[in-house]
């Protein structure tokens, strides 16, 4: 039986070694070496951004072990037409173990972190979805923007 509770600072490794999983099979990395990296950084995030409720996550459980998670980061941006309070969360960090995917885990997942934003009074919810979870998204009745651009500084 599968259960779903909200991640606590005690979930930390655990969600770090499920992003890190999540990140190499979205990137097609597989250095330990880079795993090792991005799971420290992560778990510093975490430790803070889990505590001071800038960021929540849900996870599902079978037998006490961790299956699959989600991830929602919230901000504050300056208001617009389509989102006059400027509260916009951000979908992260969802990602279930191959065993258990198509089982509509990640779906309950996404039901349960739209709900914590709806909770908190945010009015736009956002992400970056991968080929593997476009699928899901879409059925959920998110909205495909071809705008999304990235720059990253050096």
């Amino acid at each position: 039986m599968i259960k779903y509770r909200k991640a606590t600072i005690n979930d930390i490794n655990e969600l770090a070694r499920l992003r890190s999983d999540f990140l190499m099979e979205a990137n097609d990395v597989s250095s330990e070496t880079e795993r090792s990296k991005v799971e420290t950084a992560i778990k510093q995030y975490l430790k803070t951004a889990l505590s001071d409720d800038r960021f929540v996550a849900w996870i599902a459980l079978e037998s006490d072990n961790i299956i699959a998670t989600s991830g929602l980061s919230f901000s504050t941006v300056p208001p617009s037409f389509k989102c006059l309070n400027g509260k916009v969360a951000y979908v992260m960090n969802m990602f279930t173990l191959s065993d258990y995917r198509n089982q509509g885990i990640g779906t309950e997942l996404l039901k349960l972190i739209v709900d914590e934003a709806k909770n908190r009074g945010y009015t736009r919810i956002t992400l970056h979805a991968t080929d593997m979870g476009k699928t899901l998204y879409e059925k959920y009745g998110f909205i495909d923007s071809n705008g999304y651009m990235i720059f990253n500084v050096s």
